[in-house]
């Protein structure tokens, strides 16, 4: 087994993060895909973007696409440009921050009606917020889902910010493949090769985040699904 080499943020470590010539750079590496961030404006356009607040302070949430920094793309835009490459787009929701984003069930309806133009076998839906993949299973359940979970969210306090009461008592990964969520995401020095295998008996798709020195690489390239890494320009051939 070899894993597909996915963009973090296009390729952040080489080009800006989250920008068109970010994305064309990592697709002429020959990547598989582009792993990048969902927010949605003031006037319900999903565009490309980590954070819910600019550097200046100003809210996406209270912006129009038409007042946005240039540099910021539309999603659909971009979907239109290359849709040649894979997509694992992550909505970003923080359910202790409510005040920033849409709620999680707009944001999913406004992504989804960016996307029926598009292959879906070139997509997936991920978060960290259990609600939006609840809404993505509710609306689109054929539209494959991820589940990213940080460095604490096996501890009980972060997982119950990010997954809520539906896995309440629950052993992460046998909860994520009960609720149908195909695919698991996560730092990569979490994945141990007895993890993998354990996420992959129950189904699931395992993903290295930030894996972007050639040690962690090689441990993982054999045993993971996916790989997302800041230099894919270090791990795909020149």
């Amino acid at each position: 087994m070899t894993a597909k080499i996915y963009g973090h943020r296009g390729a952040m470590g080489e080009r800006p993060e989250n920008t068109l010539a970010g994305f064309i750079h990592a697709r002429s590496l020959g990547v598989t895909g582009i792993e990048t961030d969902v927010v949605m404006t003031q006037d319900l356009v999903p565009v490309l973007h980590h954070d819910a607040i600019l550097p200046d302070g100003r809210c996406i949430k209270s912006m129009k696409a038409s007042e946005l920094p240039e540099h910021i793309p539309i999603l659909a835009e971009v979907l239109r440009e290359l849709p040649d490459l894979e997509w694992l787009l992550e909505v970003k929701s923080d359910p202790a921050k409510p005040e920033q984003t849409h709620p999680p069930a707009l944001i999913v309806t406004r992504v989804l009606a960016e996307l029926t133009e598009m292959d879906w076998s070139r997509l997936r839906i991920w978060a960290f917020n259990w609600e939006v993949l609840h809404e993505v299973g509710k609306q689109a359940p054929g539209l494959r889902r991820g589940c990213f979970t940080g460095n604490r969210t096996d501890i009980e306090a972060e997982r119950d910010r990010w997954l809520g009461p539906a896995f309440a008592g629950e052993d992460i990964a046998h909860g994520l493949a009960a609720h149908g969520v195909q695919s698991r995401g996560a730092f990569h020095a979490m994945w141990s090769a007895a993890e993998i295998a354990r996420a992959h008996a129950l189904g699931l798709e395992v993903f290295a985040c930030f894996v972007n020195e050639t040690a962690d690489f090689n441990r993982l390239n054999p045993l993971v699904d996916g790989v997302i890494t800041d230099y894919p320009s270090r791990f795909l051939p020149s």
